[in-house]
């Protein structure tokens, strides 16, 4: 494994307070909602532009189709770290390497093995992805007990504990995966989540959870991490993730979105997944927003065992975005800063995803 580069700053120690009355009922309230959305009738969507480009205009977007690596993938491993076991999966280029780093928090109570849609293809294009279990994944059920069990905070905390242990210990994954450390450019790690879990990923990059009465505050940012891809990142939740939470945040940053990234209860407009790209620190943050993408695009991540019909369009954006932004700060490559700083996207998309950068 190649040697880090220097940190350009110390990461702060991650530190909760005893949970509240006041969190615990604003988790109660989130838990229900999400309950009664689940139960209610299909929220009725705004009409979409579909996309309407050609084959030969969708070729000129740099990592529309799938890299050339061979991609693979691991099982669910238990991995014996430091006291405790933690649960992970590891997609990868089938390759030598060394590879640059994407470390991947996945939904509320999803699950590791929902979001290889996305992982496959980085990985295809010369990116490792690991991507731990947390304590409220597993699906409803699971998630629901250990929210009520542990509250918000130490839910929130479990998260950055779970990710900074790998950071800490990458070496100690050749116990289940040989040869991995080596394969790992660990100069090179960027952050990824979806939607609690991209909050997760800012967390290590600079966002905080705040109490608003006390200030009081849970924080996680870790110098290792040089860059965060934050699909449908939370708007304001919990009364911890609010409007103060990105002011700090100063990494390069792109969060995705959809016009249909709704639930009609406890996300009623779209736009609130955009908080953190309109409140972060400006200069280095990027959106994306794709018309007729949902919070599931379809049933293609986080969720694939819904009834809906699958976004491949709104994924293929996704994935290409992502590419071309770990390409742009992990590697530096000037095509994909180019890809970024332009509206080739929307372009060539005719309008169907839009890029744009503050």
């Amino acid at each position: 494994m190649n040697a880090p580069k220097p940190a350009r700053q110390q990461p702060v120690r991650l530190r909760y307070h005893t949970p509240m009355t006041t969190s615990r009922l604003g988790l109660t309230a989130l838990l229900i909602g999400l309950l009664l959305a689940a139960c209610a009738e299909p929220l009725e969507n705004p009409p979409a532009m579909p996309l309407k480009a050609s084959a030969e205009q969708l070729a000129q977007i740099p990592a529309w189709e799938p890299g050339p690596h061979p991609v693979r993938k691991s099982a669910a491993l238990n991995w014996p770290v430091r006291g405790r076991e933690l649960r992970l999966r590891i997609v990868e280029p089938a390759g030598a390497g060394p590879y640059p780093l994407i470390l991947f928090s996945h939904g509320f109570a999803s699950d590791i093995d929902e979001y290889d849609a996305l992982l496959d293809h980085w990985a295809s294009h010369g990116f490792v992805s690991i991507a731990p279990y947390h304590r409220d994944g597993g699906g409803s059920p699971r998630a629901i007990f250990n929210s009520l069990r542990y509250g918000t905070e130490k839910l929130i905390s479990a998260r950055i504990e779970d990710l900074r242990l790998i950071l800490d210990h990458l070496v100690a994954l050749e116990q289940v995966m040989p040869g991995l450390p080596e394969r790992i450019d660990a100069r090179r790690i960027a952050a990824a989540g979806h939607s609690f879990g991209a909050f997760s990923a800012q967390q290590l990059g600079g966002a905080i959870a705040i109490d608003p009465d006390t200030g009081q505050r849970i924080e996680g940012r870790d110098a290792r991490i040089q860059a965060v891809l934050a699909l449908s990142p939370p708007g304001e939740m919990f009364g911890l993730i609010n409007r103060r939470s990105w002011l700090d945040m100063d990494l390069p940053m792109l969060a995705t979105t959809g016009t249909w990234d709704r639930d009609g209860r406890f996300v009623t407009d779209w736009r609130q997944h955009r908080l953190s790209y309109d409140t972060a620190r400006p200069g280095q943050n990027w959106l994306l927003v794709i018309d007729g993408a949902d919070h599931y695009l379809g049933r293609l991540i986080c969720r694939t065992d819904r009834d809906a019909a699958p976004q491949t369009d709104a994924l293929r954006m996704i994935n290409a975005s992502a590419v071309n932004f770990f390409r742009s700060q992990l590697l530096e490559q000037a095509e994909a800063r180019k890809f970024l700083a332009g509206q080739s996207l929307d372009q060539l998309s005719g309008g169907f995803a839009r890029l744009s950068h503050r």
